[in-house]
């Protein structure tokens, strides 16, 4: 089956694309706005799927049009004129005590339930040569708060740990002089806490990197079996199994000893050509799910024994799918450039706001 070309500039907006964290626990969910469906306007250019925060509020990153933030009636968009760093935003953190942070592609926002202020504390840090005019380590691709309470950013220039009074740079082990890379010698899309309390670096062609305190391990093709060095995603599912997307390799399943790699074979290559995967997550009923930015977009879903593949005849438009999450009450919410979409257990619906 034939597929469009993936033009250049399509493709850095789709790695432009946010992916949200994990909610924290809190409210019950509100309820979706009456009539929300396809008769609305879309919430933005290139929206996420939402973060739901402790009060039920589901906050929606966007790219170039900020935040849209949905308190269960009415739809509020927040901006640079609002105190953002960048209409940009990739990630959202939500604290404890229910600080918000966004990861922007202008630095780190932090949002106190009144008012943005943006931490601009670095230090000793030089940009990283790059794609276009990237390579700044305020151009944020994501933001994690570890358990021992360190807040870590993931940039174009690499990686940075709060010591308390500014981020400092946390070298990573260096990538071999064989290493490509997509955007930049130091980008790192993502950054995974696991169950241990081990954190995974999603490098951009230098692997991934876990590190447990003491020790990085790093994971590679050529000599693990990964099946990109382009790691844009990692995921723990409830076995504890790992799951690695990629940007140009289809997604690694770990299970602790070896890698196998998945959606990157005959059978499944018509339908995603070897697409990025920056979307991945796990619903009640421990069915994952992965997002597919590529020639054919959609989404896969994996219930532990085989995938199956839904697009536009199940209700998603034609976009490429760039988040994936599932909300306190179970739903499945998809972020694509033709919109949010929601599961009802059957097909996808266009969630949108009114006119």
């Amino acid at each position: 089956m034939s597929s469009p070309r993936f033009t250049p500039v399509l493709l850095l907006a789709v790695a432009l694309l946010p992916c949200c964290t994990n909610p924290t626990s809190g409210d019950e969910p509100k309820a979706a706005p009456t009539g929300a469906g396809t008769h609305g306007v879309q919430l933005g250019q290139y929206p996420s799927a939402p973060h739901e925060d402790r009060h039920g509020n589901l906050w929606f990153c966007c790219v170039f049009e900020g935040l849209t933030r949905f308190d269960g009636e009415q739809f509020v968009t927040f901006t640079e004129a609002d105190g953002l760093a960048s209409n940009t935003v990739r990630t959202i953190l939500e604290d404890d005590d229910g600080t918000l942070w966004f990861a922007t592609t202008g630095g780190l926002s932090k949002h106190d339930g009144a008012t943005f202020t943006t931490v601009a504390t670095y230090r000793g840090v030089t940009p990283t040569p790059g794609f276009g005019k990237h390579g700044h380590h305020r151009d944020l691709w994501d933001v994690h708060r570890d358990r021992q309470g360190n807040l870590w950013i993931a940039s174009m220039d690499g990686v940075f740990r709060h010591d308390g009074e500014a981020f400092r740079p946390f070298a990573l082990p260096t990538p071999g002089p064989d290493h490509s890379f997509e955007f930049t010698r130091k980008m790192v899309y993502d950054i995974f806490e696991d169950r241990q309390g081990r954190l995974w670096f999603g490098t951009d062609g230098a692997g991934a990197v876990r590190y447990d305190g003491a020790a990085f391990q790093v994971f590679t093709s050529k000599e693990h079996g990964l099946c990109s060095d382009r790691v844009t995603s990692v995921h723990q599912d409830t076995r504890g199994h790992f799951w690695f997307g990629s940007s140009d390799g289809g997604v690694s399943h770990y299970d602790g000893s070896s890698f196998t790699t998945h959606l990157r074979n005959k059978t499944f290559s018509q339908h995603m050509g070897w697409g990025r995967v920056m979307g991945c997550a796990e619903d009640a009923m421990g069915k994952l799910w992965f997002g597919i930015a590529g020639p054919v977009r959609g989404v896969y879903r994996y219930d532990g024994k085989a995938f199956r593949f839904f697009s536009e005849k199940h209700g998603l438009g034609d976009g490429h799918v760039a988040s994936v999450r599932v909300d306190r009450a179970g739903r499945v919410w998809l972020g694509t450039t033709a919109g949010v979409y929601r599961f009802d257990g059957q097909r996808f619906a266009n969630f949108t706001k009114p006119r």
